[in-house]
């Protein structure tokens, strides 16, 4: 195995770790906690009447209620149905969505998720970093809008997950005016752009705990014979540019 095989590895491995300790910690301090509140208020309950037991069967019942949130949040993170149910066009804009409301920029989103015909027009070429007015994630697809009935590829999930990393990384780092993803296939690969006017940073200088959001974007894609190039300067914004062969 090769130094840099051995760093990716490394790095893909610490963040799968630091992935399993976020799902802990939420299971913990979100369900765990509520149900043992629960637990505590049902014993309380047995012991009161009246009012009393009015009131507590409310708290009790906005307590299952929270935990069943935070039970379907943890899930939606880990595999979201919009994937497998609308696909990936629709799924993308819903990442954008959430990405404005957590206090990103306006997302432009545009995926072609059909390999084009022959005589189809060429898919026009991501130039530069976006410039994007409004609050709204657009989308171009066969699919949008409808259901189907297959399950997303694994080549649809690591771009998905591609796509979540790196908007995740646009809300908490960029402090961009505008961002934009941009998937396209054509009849034998995928690719995947996702770009912001932010403050950017110096990748070359990027310490490697301080990178594991992107050694695990670049590990999904190498892993499926894919690769992945970052580039960022200070007050240049960044790229992320992701190439996948299609099946």
């Amino acid at each position: 195995m090769s130094t840099a095989d051995a760093a990716l590895l490394r790095a893909t491995l610490a963040a799968q770790d630091q992935e399993r300790a976020r799902i802990a910690a939420e299971l913990h301090e979100d369900v765990g906690q509520a149900l043992k509140a629960i637990i505590l208020g049902l014993d309380r309950l047995g012991r009161s009447d009246g009012d009393v037991a009015t009131v507590e069967r409310q708290r009790l019942r906005t307590a299952a209620t929270q935990s069943l949130e935070a039970v379907r949040r943890i899930a939606l993170d880990s595999r979201p149905p919009t994937l497998d149910e609308f696909g990936l066009a629709a799924a993308i804009r819903t990442l954008a969505r959430e990405a404005e409301a957590r206090g990103g920029p306006p997302v432009e989103v545009l995926v072609t998720t059909a390999p084009p015909r022959e005589d189809a027009a060429a898919l026009p070429a991501v130039a530069g970093t976006p410039a994007v007015a409004g609050a709204t994630a657009a989308a171009s697809t066969s699919t949008a809008g409808r259901g189907r009935q297959s399950k997303a590829s694994e080549v649809e999930v690591a771009l998905y997950r591609v796509a979540k990393e790196a908007l995740a990384n646009v809300v908490q780092h960029a402090q961009a005016g505008a961002a934009s993803v941009v998937v396209s296939r054509t009849a034998d690969k995928w690719s995947i752009v996702v770009e912001d006017d932010g403050v950017g940073f110096d990748a070359a200088a990027l310490a490697p705990d301080k990178g594991l959001g992107l050694a695990c974007m670049r590990a999904r894609l190498v892993a499926l014979g894919g690769s992945l190039d970052v580039e960022s300067a200070p007050g240049g914004g960044t790229s992320v540019y992701g190439r996948l062969g299609a099946p």
